[in-house]
C-alpha cells in the first residue's frame, strides 16, 4: 500500500479543525486559569511518521518534555504535545508563578499542570474533528515523558511500525501571554483506516 495523500482541500479541512483547535483550547485554558493565554496553530503538514524527527524544531538531543495520549473511537492514533524544556518551564512560570531563572527537575505539581494542558489541547483537537467531520473520538489517560527529542519520540512511538503508511498531522504551536510567546509542537498519528475515514469525510466536506 503506497503513500497516502492529503490534496489541498483535504488539507484545508485538517486547518479548519486546526483552528476551531486554538479557538477551543483558548477558552478552556481561560476558564480553568482566570486568564487569558492563547494557543495559536500557525502551520499544518502532514509527513509520514519515519520523516517525523527530522520534521520537528528541535535538535535530537535537545531536552523536551512530552505529553501523550492515545486517540480512541471513530479514528484511533497517538496525539502529542513536545515543548522544549525551556518553554516548558516557562509556561510553568505563567501557570503556576514558579519564577525559575533555570529549569530543575518537574515537581509533581509541574507534571500535573502539563499534563492538564496536553488534555485540554487534545480534547479541544478532537471536539473539533467531531464538529467539522461527525466523527467521534475520546482520548486516553495523559502520560508525560521528558529526556532527549529523540529518546522522547522513539519511546512515545515504540508501538508503531515506520513501514506502514501511518501519516502524521504535524502542528507548529504557539502559546502566548502577554510576556511570554512559547513554540512547540502537536501532532497527531492516525491509522491507516482512520486516515480513509477523514479523507472519505473531507471529501463529502467539498460536495
Amino acid at each position: 500500500m503506497g503513500k497516502i495523500e492529503f490534496d489541498a482541500i483535504e488539507q484545508d479541512v485538517l486547518k479548519e479543525i486546526g483552528n476551531m483547535c486554538a479557538g477551543n483550547a483558548t477558552t478552556a485554558l481561560a476558564e480553568i486559569l482566570g486568564r487569558r493565554i492563547e494557543l495559536e496553530l500557525p502551520d499544518m503538514k502532514v509527513v509520514g511518521i519515519s520523516a517525523l524527527p527530522g520534521k520537528l524544531k528541535v535538535d535530537p538531543e535537545e531536552p523536551v518534555v512530552g505529553v501523550h495520549v492515545q486517540i480512541w473511537g471513530g479514528v484511533r492514533g497517538n496525539a502529542v504535545m513536545i515543548l522544549s524544556s525551556q518553554d516548558a518551564f516557562s509556561l510553568l512560570d505563567i501557570l503556576l508563578g514558579l519564577r525559575q531563572d533555570s529549569p530543575s527537575a518537574l515537581t509533581e505539581v509541574g507534571i500535573s499542570a502539563l499534563k492538564e494542558i496536553g488534555n485540554i489541547v487534545v480534547n479541544a483537537y478532537l471536539s473539533a474533528l467531531s464538529a467539522i467531520t461527525g466523527i467521534s473520538a475520546f482520548p486516553s489517560t495523559v502520560t508525560l515523558s521528558s529526556g532527549a527529542a529523540k529518546s522522547v519520540i522513539n519511546l512515545i512511538f515504540s508501538g508503531l511500525h515506520k513501514d506502514k503508511p501511518e501519516e502524521t498531522i504535524l502542528v507548529e504551536a504557539h502559546f502566548k501571554d502577554k510576556t511570554k510567546d512559547m513554540a512547540g509542537n502537536f501532532f497527531i498519528v492516525f491509522d491507516v483506516l482512520s486516515i480513509g475515514t477523514i479523507l472519505k469525510k473531507a471529501q463529502k466536506l467539498d460536495k
